[in-house]
């Protein structure tokens, strides 16, 4: 377990799971606010979708600034989180959030989730159950630890959980940051299928394409190598970085960094304490 207990009484943990869920789930992420004010946060985008569990008052979620305001009770379904937005835990609140992998969650819910604009998703309306989920939740929330919690999550997810399809197993095999050939052009050649074929597996297991996912792995890399040059030097070359991870320029950079979390790269390093990292 990892423990970034502030201070100022705002706790957040990241709790691994077992070796046989890795395939399924990254760390679970915990937060709870033991403030007399409420925290806001910026979340980083992921790519995951997540599932949220609330033990405390409502959740604001900001996903366009403040020009909207969307609430979270007790238990919601998000993403894929393709861009960064901000949320505010009220006073005293409690939240545990499950972070399904590649193409968990489609395996799990049979479907893979689009992403939310004016509402957002209730689980059980994807299983197509009535109150599943707030069965758990009843059941996680009189259990004492966190572990315990997660336990009965997985327990939970292992009825569910369908085994992954030879179709989905290609995207993941075939999707490293280094490649330099298209992986949607390197499975179709391999598997003899059309591109547009390819293209639409994407969208149906895991959410988003192959184009969206290569910027984000792009951006991902650029944002390690910041924040790692910075540890170590306390200051970041970005011209390194733009020739490191493939950016045509300066402003090509920073255009990404606006795109996935309304940042310039500079304000992402000063801000690293308000920035929250429900994955991996």
């Amino acid at each position: 377990m990892e423990n970034a207990a502030s201070a100022n009484g705002y706790i957040s943990e990241r709790i691994p799971v077992a070796p046989e869920w890795d395939e399924v789930f990254d760390p679970f992420y915990y937060a709870l606010n033991k403030q007399q004010v409420p925290v806001r946060k910026k979340l980083l985008p992921t790519f995951q979708t997540i599932l949220v569990f609330n033990f405390g008052g409502p959740i604001l979620l900001y996903p366009d600034g403040d020009d909207k305001i969307l609430t979270v009770g007790k238990t919601v379904v998000l993403g894929p989180l393709k861009k960064a937005f901000e949320y505010e835990l009220p006073a005293g609140s409690e939240m545990l959030v499950a972070n399904f992998k590649w193409d968990a969650f489609y395996r799990f819910f049979g479907t893979a989730l689009q992403p939310y604009h004016d509402d957002l998703q209730h689980p059980d309306a994807l299983l197509q159950q009535k109150h599943c989920f707030a069965g758990l939740w009843e059941a996680l929330k009189a259990l004492p630890q966190m572990e315990q919690r997660i336990e009965k999550v997985l327990d939970f997810a292992g009825a569910y959980l369908r085994q992954r399809e030879a179709a989905s197993e290609a995207l993941i095999d075939n999707n490293s940051p280094t490649d330099v050939l298209s992986p949607v052009k390197t499975i179709a050649g391999k598997k003899g299928q059309t591109e547009r074929n390819i293209q639409l597996n994407y969208k149906k297991y895991l959410g988003y394409s192959a184009k969206e996912m290569s910027r984000y792995q792009r951006f991902q890399q650029a944002a390690a190598l910041a924040l790692q040059l910075f540890e170590r030097r306390g200051a970041v070359d970005w011209f390194e970085i733009i020739y490191q991870c493939g950016y045509y320029d300066q402003s090509h950079l920073i255009h990404d960094f606006k795109h996935f979390l309304d940042l310039t790269p500079a304000q992402f390093i000063k801000f690293q304490s308000d920035i929250c990292i429900a994955g991996s």
